[in-house]
Formats: structure tokens, sequence, C-alpha cells
């Protein structure tokens, strides 16, 4: 026969508050297997997935319907089987029980509990004060950031990270000697844990900037800012003898993540840095540290070792290891050619440039994106410079950059007051009038004018072809500047008969006339 639920929780209420007990102390809240089950459980309440419960009089069994699955229990008999043959204590099961118990009971009040069980586990294994015990809460802590499925949305993402940060309050040691290696741990464990969904979402060449991906690059950054602010405060701090074994690990810890995470690597190459740099700045440390490095089989290792050989001065083995460089390394190599650049060591970031100069032009058609090309060879210029190549090697490289490169090719004309070559190069790509005048078209009017006259007279035409009042003024302003600089280059006669021929083939253009005659532009 059917009997309603709250007759059944009322009914057997010791019965129930058993089996949530059971539930508790066999299903862990550390245990990814178990905290899913209960999940899932949790669900199917709050869905009302969980009904339809029917007595059998004769023997005292209940049977009740779980969304697809069908459960049959008896309180008397201690048992409790479901369709879905999964032994012991699975989702439906759990489901039930948890139905039963909510009609007198708050099931959020329960799951705090169970969670706090969690916490109290970790602040023991923390306080043993070693650092696997510390690895190991920690790599449990962090991992609902590694379950989180690639196509999630970012919100989940950030708000997982969050409830995981309060959770880390209560695991924080007490002694102020301890706390900023606590955090240090803690946050490379999270960034670890995270660092396949950030960069997946960060990594993309998708032209959509959409809110999402914005979302994770600034979560991604506070992360790297909150452990910059970690290895400043253990560099701060003095060293404790019992720190020794923690500061050990960290270089291992820092190794895995470097290594064996996959996309993002000019973040990962800072990661590194940052600690190679503040907290073991030790030559010891650091052969010992290339000594491993040089038995990495990750392609990447590469690039690590090389960095340590650039910090001992050791160009030789530098330049072995950039001989067999390919096009699809090439972006691996700037974050240090940028490293060298900091520490103003030419020398390095000469012999890091020469190797990556014939690939260079490749690389930016294939694999930078449209958006990202300006910066991306403005970037590569001025690293270019900084590396003391010659004016013609630079020079050489503008026309692979294309279009990208217009900007950086302007700017290097200009400087060398090469402005002939500069307006043959705006006009050549169609510069609009706004963007030269950024790109100095002031500056060459008052050095050499006669240069930039070709190219105002097409920005002038251009505007008179539009035929509206707004447009005329606009080049009035234009013929303005050529009449400036035709005066500095004492071309009086030729001005005159220019702005005149001009006014003669428009004199039609009644509004033209008028606007060039309110200009008063002959000499």
């Amino acid at each position: 026969m059917h009997m309603t639920v709250e007759r059944l929780s009322y009914l057997h209420k010791d019965d129930i508050d058993d089996l949530m007990d059971t539930i508790k102390h066999t299903l862990r809240s550390d245990m990814d297997d178990d905290v899913s089950t209960v999940r899932q459980a949790m669900a199917m309440v709050r869905n009302d997935d969980v009904a339809n419960y029917r007595l059998d009089s004769d023997d005292g069994t209940v049977v009740a319907t779980v969304g697809t699955a069908a459960v049959l229990f008896s309180f008397n008999e201690k048992f409790m089987n479901c369709s879905c043959d999964i032994d012991g204590w699975c989702s439906h099961r759990v489901a039930i029980v948890f139905h039963l118990f909510s009609q007198f009971h708050s099931l959020t009040d329960w799951m705090h509990e169970w969670r706090q069980t969690e916490t109290q586990q970790m602040m023991l294994s923390i306080s043993e004060r070693t650092p696997d015990a510390w690895i190991n809460t920690l790599t449990s802590l962090t991992s609902p950031l590694r379950r989180i499925r690639m196509d999630e949305n970012p919100g989940v993402f950030i708000h997982e990270s969050s409830m995981m940060d309060q959770r880390a309050i209560p695991l924080t040691p007490f002694e102020w000697e301890w706390k900023p290696l606590f955090e240090l741990y803690y946050r490379l464990h999270v960034l670890d844990a995270g660092w396949s969904y950030v960069s997946r979402q960060l990594g993309s060449h998708s032209p959509t900037f959409f809110y999402g991906k914005w979302y994770v690059e600034n979560w991604l950054t506070d992360q790297l800012g909150k452990l910059q602010d970690s290895v400043n405060a253990v560099g701060a701090k003095p060293k404790l003898f019992e720190a020794d074994s923690f500061h050990d690990r960290i270089k291992e810890l820092v190794r895995n993540f470097a290594l064996n995470n996959d996309g993002l690597f000019e973040e990962r190459f800072k990661v590194y840095l940052l600690f190679w740099e503040n907290v073991f700045p030790m030559n010891a440390a650091r052969l010992d540290e290339l000594e491993i490095l040089q038995n990495e089989h990750s392609p990447e290792a590469k690039i690590f070792v090389a960095f340590f050989n650039l910090l001992q001065g050791n160009y030789e083995a530098l330049e072995l290891l950039l001989t067999d460089l390919t096009s699809n390394e090439l972006k691996n190599w700037l974050p240090l050619a940028h490293f060298a650049e900091h520490n103003e060591d030419t020398r390095a970031l000469s012999i890091i440039m020469h190797a990556l100069l014939p690939y260079i032009g490749d690389h930016i058609t294939t694999d930078v994106p449209l958006s990202s090309r300006s910066i991306f060879v403005r970037d590569l210029d001025g690293l270019l410079e900084a590396a003391d190549f010659t004016e013609s090697e630079r020079e050489s490289m503008f026309p692979q950059y294309g279009e990208a490169g217009i900007d950086v090719y302007a700017d290097f004309l200009i400087e060398r007051q090469r402005f002939a070559e500069w307006a043959s190069l705006m006009h050549r790509y169609s510069i609009t009038f706004e963007e030269a005048e950024a790109s100095g078209l002031k500056h060459a009017l008052s050095i050499d004018p006669a240069a930039v006259l070709p190219l105002l007279h097409v920005y002038a035409m251009n505007f008179i072809k539009e035929k509206n009042r707004h447009s005329y003024r606009r080049a009035v302003k234009i013929f303005k500047k050529m009449k400036a600089g035709s005066k500095k280059s004492g071309k009086y006669d030729f001005w005159n008969r220019y702005i005149n021929t001009v006014r003669e083939k428009n004199r039609r253009l009644r509004a033209l006339i008028e606007e060039m005659e309110k200009g008063n532009l002959n000499l």
C-alpha cells in the first residue's frame, strides 16, 4: 500500500538517525568518489526525484522510486537493495535516507557538519609539520578544481576556488613563523590544481574575448600576485631549521608545476623564475637543480637548463641548446629572451634572438592571432634592438611582419628622419590621416615638410571626395599644414600654383570654395 514519507519518517525516526550516522562515518568527505555520491544524492532530494513509497504489509519492506532506480529496504531486517546493482552506499540509497531525514531535520546542517569532519582531519594532518602531511592535505583540499570539466562555466570555477580559500583559513598554522610558508604551499597547489582548466580557457586563439575568459584571466592574475606576495614574505622571514625539508620540497613542487603542466608557458616560466631568483639564490642549489633538469625528458626542460646557464654566464652551453631549435619552440624561448633583456645581458639576448631569427616570419603568420600581432611585433623589435642588432638586420625583418609591423616600421623611419620613406609607407598601406598624425606626421612636417607634401595632398583629396562641408573643413586644415610646410621650404611659387589649381579644378564645389576662401590659403 502507498505510504506518505512523513509517516514513514515518524515511525522510524531512530532507525533513520542510525542510518545517517552510518553514512557519516562510511562516506568520507575527503574522498572524491564519496563526495560525488553525496552530492548526487543531495541533488536527487532537491529535484524531488524521490517518490512513491509503497509498503508491503506482509513482510514490512518498502519500495521507493529514485529517478530511474528502485530501492527496496526494510528497517526491521536492516537491509537496502537497489536496482542499479552497485554495492554499498550508492547515490540512490543515500538519497532515500536523506529524503526521510529531511522531513524533520535540516539536511544542509548535516552536510555542513559532515564537511567539518574533513576540515578537522586536515587540521590534524597540517599540525604534523611535515612536507608530506601538508602536500597530502592541500592536494585533497584543492582536488575540486581538478574535477571541474573543461566545458563548465567559469563562474563555477571561480566559486569553487573562493570556497576553497574559505576552507583553507582554519588550516593555517597559528605560529607566525609558519604562516608564510603554508601560504606559499597553498598557492602553489591552487595554481597546479586549476591549471588544466585555466590554460585551456586562456590558450584559445579565438578572436572573441568573452566575459568568462576575462573572469578566468583575472583569477590567474590574482593568484600570481598572491604567490608573489608569499614569496616575498618567505624571503623576508628568518628561516627555521625545521623548515629546511619544506624548502627542499618546494623545489620539487615548482619543478613539477613548470614541467608537468601544458599551455601558458610564459606564466609557468615566470613562476619558476620567481622562486629561483628570490627563494633559492644560492649557487650550490642552482647547480643541483641544473643537474636534475639535464636528466628531464620534457622538451621544455632545456629552456630551464638554458636559464641556469644564462645565470652562470655559460654562453657556449646556451648556444648549444639553441642549435636544434624548431619553429614550434620559438614562443617558449621568448620568456628567456625577456629575462636576458631584464638582466641587461646583451650577449645572451643576442645569442637567443639570432637563433630565433629564421623562424620569426612563419611564427607570426601561423601562430600569432591577428588581434595580437601588432603588440607581438613591437615587443619582438624591442628585443632585437636591445640585442644590438644592426639597423639593416632590424629593417630586413619588417617585410616579414607584414601589416602588423607598420607602426613599428613607421617609428623606425621617423627616428632616423627618413621622412620620404615614411610617407611612402603611409601611402602604400592607405593609413588614415588620424593614424598618420599619431605616427609622426607633425614631426616630419617640422623637419622635412617637402617629403610629406605628396602624402598630405592625397589626404586632402580624399576629404574633398566625401563632398560634405565637414570634410571640406578638414581638407582646408590639411592645406594649411601644407602651406606652412611650403613656406618653411621657401616654395612660395609652387604653393600658390598648387592651391590655385586645386581651387580651379573644384570651382563647382561652392561649399569647398567658401571654406578655402575663409582659410586664406595663398602665400
